[in-house]
Protein backbone atom coordinates (compact mmCIF):
# COMPACT_ATOMS: atom_id res chain seq x y z
CA UNK A 1 0.00 0.00 0.00
CA UNK A 2 2.55 2.23 0.87
CA UNK A 3 4.68 1.64 -1.90
CA UNK A 4 1.24 2.15 -4.22
CA UNK A 5 0.76 5.77 -2.59
CA UNK A 6 4.55 6.83 -3.48
CA UNK A 7 4.80 5.40 -6.81
CA UNK A 8 1.72 7.70 -7.23
CA UNK A 9 3.02 10.50 -5.75
CA UNK A 10 6.10 10.43 -7.57
CA UNK A 11 3.36 9.83 -10.34
CA UNK A 12 1.71 13.00 -10.07
CA UNK A 13 4.54 15.15 -9.34
CA UNK A 14 5.96 14.14 -12.72
CA UNK A 15 2.68 15.03 -14.32
CA UNK A 16 1.26 17.96 -12.73
CA UNK A 17 -1.48 18.73 -15.21
CA UNK A 18 -3.42 15.33 -13.99
CA UNK A 19 -2.78 16.52 -10.80
CA UNK A 20 -5.10 19.36 -11.43
CA UNK A 21 -7.20 17.99 -13.72
CA UNK A 22 -7.78 15.03 -11.07
CA UNK A 23 -8.60 18.23 -8.50
CA UNK A 24 -10.73 19.92 -11.50
CA UNK A 25 -13.12 16.42 -12.26
CA UNK A 26 -13.63 15.66 -8.54
CA UNK A 27 -14.54 18.75 -7.06
CA UNK A 28 -16.77 19.18 -10.22
CA UNK A 29 -18.76 15.83 -10.33
CA UNK A 30 -17.45 13.86 -7.19
CA UNK A 31 -19.33 14.88 -4.66
CA UNK A 32 -18.54 15.12 -0.71
CA UNK A 33 -16.93 11.61 -0.60
CA UNK A 34 -14.35 12.59 -3.49
CA UNK A 35 -13.51 15.81 -2.02
CA UNK A 36 -12.47 14.18 1.04
CA UNK A 37 -10.44 11.67 -0.39
CA UNK A 38 -8.47 14.41 -2.63
CA UNK A 39 -8.04 16.70 0.68
CA UNK A 40 -6.65 13.54 2.05
CA UNK A 41 -3.91 12.97 -0.65
CA UNK A 42 -3.15 16.97 -0.43
CA UNK A 43 -2.12 16.04 3.15
CA UNK A 44 -0.13 13.34 2.23
CA UNK A 45 1.62 15.74 0.07
CA UNK A 46 0.54 14.84 -3.52
CA UNK A 47 -0.60 18.39 -4.23
CA UNK A 48 -0.04 22.06 -2.45
CA UNK A 49 -3.00 22.54 -0.26
CA UNK A 50 -3.57 26.53 -2.02
CA UNK A 51 -3.82 25.21 -5.28
CA UNK A 52 -5.86 22.41 -4.39
CA UNK A 53 -8.32 24.82 -2.65
CA UNK A 54 -8.62 27.17 -5.48
CA UNK A 55 -9.11 23.92 -8.65
CA UNK A 56 -11.44 22.63 -6.11
CA UNK A 57 -13.22 26.18 -5.98
CA UNK A 58 -13.34 26.81 -9.97
CA UNK A 59 -13.92 23.22 -10.62
CA UNK A 60 -17.00 22.88 -8.22
CA UNK A 61 -18.21 26.11 -9.60
CA UNK A 62 -18.04 25.28 -13.07
CA UNK A 63 -20.60 22.43 -12.69
CA UNK A 64 -22.73 24.28 -10.55
CA UNK A 65 -23.07 26.69 -13.60
CA UNK A 66 -23.26 23.69 -15.99
CA UNK A 67 -26.25 22.57 -14.18
CA UNK A 68 -27.24 26.27 -13.64
CA UNK A 69 -27.40 26.31 -17.25
CA UNK A 70 -28.98 22.64 -17.78
CA UNK A 71 -32.38 24.24 -15.54
CA UNK A 72 -33.19 25.90 -18.01
CA UNK A 73 -33.55 23.65 -20.79
CA UNK A 74 -36.39 21.10 -21.80
CA UNK A 75 -34.19 18.85 -20.46
CA UNK A 76 -34.83 19.93 -16.59
CA UNK A 77 -38.17 20.00 -17.49
CA UNK A 78 -38.24 16.18 -18.26
CA UNK A 79 -36.14 15.60 -15.15
CA UNK A 80 -38.47 17.77 -13.16
CA UNK A 81 -42.12 15.86 -14.59
CA UNK A 82 -40.83 12.41 -14.22
CA UNK A 83 -42.98 10.17 -12.13
CA UNK A 84 -40.47 8.78 -10.03
CA UNK A 85 -38.31 12.20 -9.61
CA UNK A 86 -41.05 14.95 -8.82
CA UNK A 87 -42.21 13.45 -5.70
CA UNK A 88 -38.34 13.73 -3.97
CA UNK A 89 -37.77 16.96 -5.62
CA UNK A 90 -40.77 18.16 -4.07
CA UNK A 91 -40.23 17.31 -0.37
CA UNK A 92 -36.96 18.27 -0.66
CA UNK A 93 -37.39 21.58 -2.19
CA UNK A 94 -39.94 22.57 0.26
CA UNK A 95 -38.34 21.74 3.01
CA UNK A 96 -35.02 23.51 2.38
CA UNK A 97 -37.41 26.40 0.92
CA UNK A 98 -38.83 26.67 4.95
CA UNK A 99 -35.50 26.11 6.40
CA UNK A 100 -33.50 28.61 4.60
CA UNK A 101 -36.50 31.34 4.64
CA UNK A 102 -36.70 31.20 0.46
CA UNK A 103 -32.91 32.71 1.04
CA UNK A 104 -30.88 31.30 -2.01
CA UNK A 105 -27.24 31.23 -0.27
CA UNK A 106 -28.87 29.27 2.33
CA UNK A 107 -30.83 26.99 0.58
CA UNK A 108 -27.45 26.80 -1.93
CA UNK A 109 -25.69 25.67 1.20
CA UNK A 110 -28.20 23.18 2.70
CA UNK A 111 -28.11 21.50 -0.60
CA UNK A 112 -24.13 21.25 -0.82
CA UNK A 113 -24.21 18.78 1.94
CA UNK A 114 -27.36 16.69 1.37
CA UNK A 115 -26.17 13.31 -0.48
CA UNK A 116 -28.11 13.83 -3.95
CA UNK A 117 -29.50 17.46 -3.82
CA UNK A 118 -26.70 19.65 -5.11
CA UNK A 119 -28.03 19.04 -8.66
CA UNK A 120 -32.01 19.07 -8.23
CA UNK A 121 -31.87 22.03 -6.21
CA UNK A 122 -29.42 24.23 -8.76
CA UNK A 123 -31.68 23.30 -11.28
CA UNK A 124 -34.87 24.23 -9.27
CA UNK A 125 -32.76 27.89 -8.54
CA UNK A 126 -32.93 27.67 -12.05
CA UNK A 127 -36.65 27.51 -12.70
CA UNK A 128 -37.23 30.58 -10.80
CA UNK A 129 -35.21 32.78 -13.16
CA UNK A 130 -33.17 33.83 -10.39
CA UNK A 131 -30.39 36.57 -12.19
CA UNK A 132 -26.95 34.42 -13.57
CA UNK A 133 -25.44 36.97 -11.64
CA UNK A 134 -27.12 37.09 -8.27
CA UNK A 135 -26.97 32.88 -8.74
CA UNK A 136 -23.07 33.38 -9.02
CA UNK A 137 -22.53 35.44 -6.04
CA UNK A 138 -24.88 33.27 -3.88
CA UNK A 139 -23.25 29.88 -5.47
CA UNK A 140 -19.29 30.90 -4.92
CA UNK A 141 -20.33 31.97 -0.96
CA UNK A 142 -21.80 28.19 -0.53
CA UNK A 143 -19.19 26.85 -2.51
CA UNK A 144 -16.77 28.68 -0.13
CA UNK A 145 -18.46 27.22 3.37
CA UNK A 146 -19.16 23.71 1.50
CA UNK A 147 -14.92 23.15 0.79
CA UNK A 148 -13.71 25.12 4.73
CA UNK A 149 -15.69 22.30 6.09
CA UNK A 150 -14.62 19.52 3.76
CA UNK A 151 -11.35 20.43 3.17
CA UNK A 152 -10.51 20.40 6.78
CA UNK A 153 -12.20 16.73 7.53
CA UNK A 154 -10.26 15.48 4.57
CA UNK A 155 -6.61 16.75 5.79
CA UNK A 156 -7.01 16.31 9.14
CA UNK A 157 -7.86 12.50 8.24
CA UNK A 158 -4.91 12.38 5.91
CA UNK A 159 -2.74 13.56 9.49
CA UNK A 160 -4.45 11.32 11.44
CA UNK A 161 -3.88 8.21 8.76
CA UNK A 162 -0.16 8.98 9.23
CA UNK A 163 -0.29 9.86 12.69
CA UNK A 164 -2.00 5.92 13.54
CA UNK A 165 0.13 4.28 11.46
CA UNK A 166 3.57 5.57 12.52
CA UNK A 167 1.85 5.07 16.25
CA UNK A 168 0.60 1.31 15.90
CA UNK A 169 3.44 0.76 13.16
CA UNK A 170 0.20 -0.68 11.22
CA UNK A 171 -0.75 0.56 7.93
CA UNK A 172 -4.11 -0.73 7.82
CA UNK A 173 -5.18 0.78 11.51
CA UNK A 174 -4.97 4.07 9.19
CA UNK A 175 -6.73 3.05 6.90
CA UNK A 176 -9.57 1.47 9.20
CA UNK A 177 -9.72 5.18 10.82
CA UNK A 178 -10.24 7.07 7.18
CA UNK A 179 -12.82 4.37 6.50
CA UNK A 180 -14.32 5.41 9.69
CA UNK A 181 -14.32 9.14 9.23
CA UNK A 182 -15.80 8.41 5.74
CA UNK A 183 -18.95 6.54 7.20
CA UNK A 184 -19.31 8.76 9.70
CA UNK A 185 -19.80 11.96 7.23
CA UNK A 186 -22.10 9.47 4.71
CA UNK A 187 -24.47 8.56 7.98
CA UNK A 188 -24.40 12.49 8.91
CA UNK A 189 -25.45 12.89 5.32
CA UNK A 190 -28.15 10.44 5.23
CA UNK A 191 -29.88 11.58 8.44
CA UNK A 192 -30.12 14.94 7.19
CA UNK A 193 -31.39 14.02 3.82
CA UNK A 194 -34.13 11.97 6.17
CA UNK A 195 -34.79 15.30 8.33
CA UNK A 196 -35.46 17.05 5.12
CA UNK A 197 -37.59 14.65 3.64
CA UNK A 198 -39.79 14.58 6.51
CA UNK A 199 -39.53 18.12 6.75
CA UNK A 200 -41.02 18.47 2.85
CA UNK A 201 -43.91 15.85 3.85
CA UNK A 202 -45.13 17.92 6.71
CA UNK A 203 -45.22 20.73 5.19
CA UNK A 204 -46.98 18.85 2.01
CA UNK A 205 -49.78 17.52 3.99
CA UNK A 206 -50.25 20.92 5.81
CA UNK A 207 -50.67 22.49 1.99
CA UNK A 208 -53.13 19.82 1.62
CA UNK A 209 -54.89 20.41 4.86
CA UNK A 210 -55.46 23.67 4.08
Amino acid sequence: MTDFILWLQVFLFNYPVLQYLMIFLGAAFGGEVAMITLSFLAAQGFFPLPSFFLVSFLGTLSSDVLWFVLGRTKTADKIFNHRYAIATILLITEAIRKISRGNHLFALIFAKFLIGTRVVLILYVSKTRIAFKNFIFDDMLAILVWLLVLVPIGFLSGLGFTFISGILQNIYAGIGFVILILFLFVMLQMWLKRYFTREGEEILEKKNVI
